[in-house]
């Protein structure tokens, strides 16, 4: 009777004509995503050929006015000596240009390393990064940070460099961003779409259901394995195909290739990070989706049970999600007086927590990847005993009488 009513569950909500149209409107925005936008994005480590060709132009131009009229020396007002940094620069660039237009990405990235390790202002003096941020000047070192740990590691493993793999486009790389933004939120608000209707959709069987060989908790805990295999199944196949259709065009990546991660909220400097492979990453970003796909669920068990209507729990659930995103703010460390570390909404964009980007965020040590995970089961505790009490007082007689 369990394995037929799972199967049953699991047909009903695959054929569902609520979740078909939104699965495909999220390969359709996967796809557009994968052909349309990643291709054009550009990201401060695009280069662009023919900005730079100009620049060298510029250079050579102002390199000989200096040379006509003996200014090849110090300059007074200011200690520098101009025209040596602009021969410089323009060797630089030149075999950066150079490198660039022969493909050869090793010697580009090679040459771009050498120019960033002498010219940290390219990222810290550039005021249109992080340009809305109240702490900009500290978000574009930490920007800096992570770009020249990711460079150094490209350099002394054995990668074969690509442009691509340089502007974090291959498939790895994407997915790695995605879970470090917003991919949680999206993973999680799917999971929430799919199981707002978990029990009021029977209302049309509510006679069928009634009559089932199965007490009240056992039928609510079979929908819920149905929904999280459900679940898990359209996610994995989101993940997957994103990967697969972004490698063929970028390439795949590494599971190698290392992810800068803060160790320390002292020096912001380099001293403060570490890196850890994007596989381990992966590893214990990927690891925690079913926790919170199992808590949304039977969170939206406890409240179809209470809102009988699959709307008002779809958004009172989104509430829930995103909930952080309304009080929270770069100095906020505690709410109602409690360390933000204790609830469970600040780690439902996990993979900012294994990297401690959510440290860094909001400057404390206290949020942790154990305290995340502990936290996590802590919540999925509470909700079951009060699913546990609200299942005996809205029972199933009471719940498709009154629904």
């Amino acid at each position: 009777m369990n394995r037929n009513f799972l199967k049953h569950e699991f047909a009903i909500t695959s054929k569902s004509r609520r979740n078909i149209p939104f699965i495909v409107f999220l390969f359709v925005f996967l796809l557009g995503y994968c052909f349309i936008i990643l291709p054009n994005k550009e990201t401060k480590e695009t280069f662009d050929p023919v900005e730079t060709r100009d620049y060298l132009e510029e250079l050579q131009v102002e390199q000989t006015f200096r040379e006509e009229k003996g200014t090849t020396g110090i300059n007074k007002m200011t200690g520098v000596p101009v025209y040596s940094v602009n021969a410089n620069n323009y060797k630089l660039f030149h075999g950066m240009l150079t490198a660039y237009e022969d493909h050869d990405y090793n010697r580009f990235l090679y040459l771009r390393t050498h120019y960033l390790e002498w010219n940290m202002s390219e990222y810290v003096g550039d005021v249109s990064l992080f340009k809305h941020s109240i702490f900009p000047g500290k978000d574009r070192a930490h920007l800096y940070n992570q770009t020249m740990l990711r460079f150094e590691d490209y350099l002394k493993n054995d990668y074969t460099i690509s442009n691509e793999m340089i502007q974090e486009k291959t498939g790895l790389q994407v997915l790695q961003n995605l879970l470090l933004n917003y991919g949680m939120y999206l993973f999680l608000f799917c999971v929430i779409y799919f199981s707002s209707d978990i029990l009021t959709r029977d209302r049309q069987y509510r006679t069928v259901l009634q009559g089932l060989p199965l007490s009240w908790y056992r039928l609510l805990n079979l929908k819920t394995l149905s929904i999280f295999l459900y679940s898990l199944l359209v996610l994995a196949g989101v993940i997957l195909v994103g990967v697969l259709v972004i490698s063929l065009q970028f390439g795949f990546g590494s599971f190698d290739m290392k992810v800068p991660v803060m160790i320390a909220q002292q020096l912001f400097t380099l001293e403060d990070y570490d890196v850890i492979t994007i596989a381990q990453f992966l590893l214990k970003s990927l690891s925690v989706i079913p926790i919170m796909v199992y808590l949304f669920i039977r969170l939206n068990v406890v409240l179809s049970l209470l809102l009988k209507n699959e709307w008002l729990v779809l958004l009172v659930s989104s509430l829930i999600l995103f909930s952080e995103r309304l009080y929270l703010t770069r100095t906020s460390r505690e709410l109602f007086g409690i360390d933000i570390s204790y609830f469970p909404q600040t780690y439902f964009d996990f993979g900012k927590v294994v990297t401690s980007e959510k440290n860094f965020l909001l400057n404390t040590e206290t949020i942790t990847y154990m305290k995340g995970i502990f936290v996590l089961l802590i919540m999925i505790a509470i909700i079951e005993c009060v699913l546990l009490v609200v299942s005996r007082l809205v029972n199933k007689r009471r719940f498709y009488h009154s629904s």
